[in-house]
């Protein structure tokens, strides 16, 4: 009876410990790791294929990829504009703003060209230089196209006849009757260094001292302190300026000493960027929004 009890004991044991070892055989070839990612779905190829669950560097699941790398998007091309913010309402600043009638046209170029328009700021007498140097590819502010100029630049075609005018002290109106008597005055005549202005008192007030300032409205004190007797610039900066400073006593003499034409400039090597300015402006033109832009800086304006 013993002997025959240890048989059915010793079978029942060799079962139990087979179903053991292929129990453990089935759960480690269903649950095998992939390198501690994660499970590893079908592969029918004979390579390893991470599920889709798998992380790239922890930012979330992995789309398919169909074309290999993703295009790069494109990088918007800046077009620089140098301007002069000095000679509003032309170009100048309004806080921290570049604004005026250039800069306005400006960003409406740009726009039309797809480009990123950024204002580049030095004084007058350094845009052309900066233009050459390759510093700014367009110089838009309020330069008045002249023979000397467009040997060394390509000027587009103009979009704003002016003038030059005195600014002086309404106390002294009467001290100048006609415009001989202005161009003979012997006082002293204050300019914004490298402009048109400037080269007319030059050539033309020739019995008064020239007082060079770098930006227009440095001038402004001097004037009202006497110790110039006129400031002389455009027409549109000088009835600016008078209106800021009616109250300080300045007023503009209502002559115009020349008949000058404002421009776009380019380099000679940008034939490109030329053809593309004019015909930027001939819309501007026939569409009303160049006439709408100078209206609204200069709404009283009716020699443009």
């Amino acid at each position: 009876m013993l002997f025959s009890n240890k048989r059915p004991l010793t079978g029942h044991l060799k079962t139990c410990l087979l179903s053991l070892l292929f129990l453990g055989l089935l759960t480690a070839f269903a649950f095998k790791p992939t390198d501690g990612n994660g499970p590893t779905a079908p592969n029918f190829s004979g390579e390893t294929v991470a599920a889709a669950t798998q992380k790239d560097g922890g930012n979330g699941p992995l789309a398919p990829d169909f074309a290999g790398e993703q295009p790069k998007p494109k990088s918007v091309k800046t077009l620089r504009v140098g301007v002069n913010p000095s000679g509003p309402p032309i170009i100048f600043l309004q806080g921290d703003k570049v604004s005026g009638i250039d800069a306005d046209a400006a960003r409406a170029l740009g726009a039309k060209l797809g480009r990123e328009v950024v204002f580049v700021q030095m004084p007058f007498n350094q845009l052309i230089p900066a233009l050459l140097d390759n510093q700014i590819d367009i110089i838009m502010s309020g330069m008045s196209f002249t023979e000397m100029r467009a040997i060394r630049i390509n000027f587009t075609q103009p979009y704003m006849k002016v003038g030059q005018m005195p600014l002086v002290r309404r106390a002294d109106l009467n001290k100048y009757t006609n415009t001989l008597a202005l161009l003979n005055a012997k006082g002293k005549v204050g300019v914004e260094s490298g402009t048109t202005g400037d080269l007319f008192v030059q050539e033309n007030f020739i019995y008064a001292e020239r007082v060079p300032y770098k930006n227009a409205e440095d001038a402004l004190p001097d004037l009202v302190a006497g110790k110039i007797d006129m400031f002389i610039d455009d027409s549109p900066i000088i009835w600016w300026m008078a209106s800021e400073n009616e109250s300080n006593g300045l007023s503009p003499m209502v002559v115009s000493l020349s008949e000058e034409y404002l421009a776009w400039a380019v380099r000679k090597d940008d034939s490109e960027l030329l053809d593309q300015a004019n015909a930027f402006l001939m819309e501007f033109r026939s569409s009303g929004d160049l006439g709408k832009v100078i209206k609204k800086w200069l709404p009283y304006a009716t020699d443009l």
